[in-house]
């Protein structure tokens, strides 16, 4: 069974955890070797695991995954490999998550580094992508947001993963440049089964 990326296009949030939830059952049950997403959220902020209680706001939707509060919306790409993970490793999938945000960049000509911490990519002092998985039973939930080119307003009302809202920005920013999501689709395409989708998961 292959391995499919499928594109929701922009989607509610709740509808996309429930699909998200529904493949999981489905490749634990191995009727399915794995599924990867691809959507753009309606606005929506989402806390992880890791979240202080202060910032739990009614307007914020509590989750599963690790990290804390972040922002998801329109003009950002969120990739959601429903996989099981290539090698039974917490650290080594937060790393590949990161090193496939890196590559989706250099395809896009930006210099990105991975943070110190497995939660982000970096272009400079810039955050352009954030990280924040459940993995249950070795099998993925949640994923990568890659701001591609948004309004970066919502970020300065929280602290993004407890960091200064001015850490936040998008490709479009850092490069100076407009950046378009089908450029960014695309390389995401060409780097998910490089970094993301293992050939014999274990």
């Amino acid at each position: 069974m292959a391995i499919e990326i499928e594109d929701l296009g922009r989607a509610a949030y709740a509808d996309v955890l429930a699909r998200m939830q529904q493949l999981h059952a489905r490749v634990r049950a191995r009727e399915l070797a794995g599924r990867v997403l691809f959507v753009e959220h309606e606005p929506v902020y989402t806390a992880g695991r890791a979240t202080p209680r202060d910032e739990l706001t009614a307007d914020v939707v509590p989750v599963d995954r690790g990290g804390r509060v972040t922002f998801h919306g329109p003009g950002q790409l969120v990739v959601y490999p429903i996989v099981r993970l290539p090698r039974r490793d917490l650290r080594d999938w937060l790393r590949r998550l990161e090193a496939f945000g890196v590559a989706v960049c250099a395809d896009l000509g930006l210099d990105a580094a991975s943070s110190v911490d497995g939660t982000g990519v970096f272009v400079g002092a810039h955050k352009v992508a954030s990280v924040g998985v459940a993995v249950k039973h070795w099998i993925n939930l949640h994923g990568i947001a890659i701001n591609v080119a948004m309004d970066l307003r919502p970020w300065h009302a929280v602290r993004p993963c407890g960091r200064a809202p001015e850490t936040m920005s998008d490709l479009q920013t850092v490069a100076g440049r407009p950046i378009d999501m089908a450029a960014v689709k695309l390389a995401a395409r060409r780097q998910v089964f490089v970094h993301l989708v293992a050939a014999d998961p274990v």
